[in-house]
């Protein structure tokens, strides 16, 4: 080979070089007409930013870190330092992978998550929160959206739709979700139940919803604080039913713990339920087959109400301070949802209420060993 044979042998490599160096990350993701990937060989894209869909879905098991590493870009995932990231688009985390969002001594690792306009995570697999603050945001006032008391205002939520297992743990969740369905807030709603999820030692507050579900099962709730949501703080709903309530804090909210519409084997035990305005604990619209048991319950207008519910246990719960009722047994004038009767109420010890135990239009309960203090009336 001649010298100007090398010479352009020399420039040729140069160049391929070049074009690898430009149109590959630092960490090896490539760039194609606004879409960024991490592969996942012939499965497709593990992780992927869709641009005319502004979402970045997670196709295999996952950290927040990797999507730091992949997505790349500011206007799409920003981070503003000391753990925290700004996200200015939906995340969504397909079915049968695990999503971990958790705290980290890395330097890049997540602290914070401040989710902004109507993004939001959407969980078909498996979530594992731990050790994170996660709120919406409005990068104009530089703070969380707040929400007025119709839900009337779009922002950030979070929506476990068919998910499978994971957790919530010692997290803080915030100002998130408005009245439209899938977006209350932490909402476990799709086209089928989500199951075996457990939240633990966490808080939830200024939510819309602070946890809604429909048709969900095993799910535990234990240890965790929620205070000044806005529509209701636990809400399970329209079928849900193995769950457990244990050990929370429940206060300044309009109810603490509301199970509506068809829910079954609900457990509520050793809660304190504070200031909340409606009810402590309302078992409503065929709640069936569960137990309120060993709660604290003060500052209600009614400490428990049962409606439309029947088969029920009330035991061994201490009520103070219920401007309507201790425990109020009520069916409305035409009950369409089911009875209040065969519902065990005993060993309750209600004091300083305006009445101790009252029942309306309900009858066939057995109301036994009750105990009553400072009260105007009970029956």
């Amino acid at each position: 080979m001649n010298r100007l044979d090398k010479k352009y042998t020399a420039v040729a490599t140069a160049v391929i070089l070049l074009f690898l160096i430009t149109n590959i990350t630092p960490y090896g993701q490539q760039l194609h007409n606004h879409r960024f990937t991490a592969e996942a060989g012939e499965g497709g894209p593990c992780i992927d930013y869709d641009q005319s869909e502004n979402t970045i879905t997670i196709n295999c098991s996952a950290s927040f870190l990797d999507v730091v590493q992949t997505i790349n870009d500011p206007e799409i995932l920003e981070n503003l330092g000391n753990g925290e990231y700004l996200l200015n688009a939906n995340l969504e985390v397909a079915d049968d992978v695990t999503f971990e969002m958790t705290s980290s001594s890395n330097e890049d690792g997540l602290q914070y998550l401040k989710i902004t306009g109507t993004n939001g995570i959407i969980v078909h697999g498996r979530i594992e929160i731990s050790g994170v603050t996660i709120t919406s945001w409005d990068t104009a006032t530089d703070s969380p959206v707040s929400q007025t008391d119709m839900g009337s205002v779009p922002r950030a939520f979070i929506n476990l739709r068919e998910s499978e297992g994971g957790f919530v743990h010692d997290s803080e969740i915030a100002y998130l979700g408005y009245q439209d369905f899938g977006r209350r807030g932490f909402d476990l709603f799709g086209d089928g139940p989500s199951h075996d999820l457990e939240i633990r030692g966490s808080k939830f507050h200024n939510m819309w919803f602070a946890f809604y579900s429909r048709e969900a099962y095993n799910i535990t709730v234990d240890g965790n604080e929620y205070y000044n949501n806005i529509k209701y703080a636990l809400d399970p709903h329209s079928g849900t039913h193995d769950m457990s309530i244990t050990n929370n804090w429940l206060h300044h909210n309009p109810i603490g713990a509301i199970c509506s519409d068809r829910c079954s084997d609900i457990l509520i035990e050793g809660n304190r339920a504070e200031h909340n305005t409606k009810a402590g604990i309302f078992f409503s619209r065929n709640m069936h087959d569960s137990i309120a048991r060993n709660n604290y319950i003060y500052d209600a207008s009614s400490g428990i109400i049962v409606s439309e519910s029947p088969n029920n246990q009330i035991y061994s719960n201490t009520i103070e301070g219920a401007t309507r009722a201790g425990i109020l047994l009520f069916n409305p004038p035409e009950p369409d949802d089911g009875f209040t009767e065969d519902n065990h109420v005993y060993n309750n010890t209600i004091s300083n209420s305006e009445d101790g135990i009252r029942e309306i239009r309900s009858d066939g309960n057995i109301l036994e060993d009750n105990k009553f203090f400072n009260i105007e009336s009970d029956d």
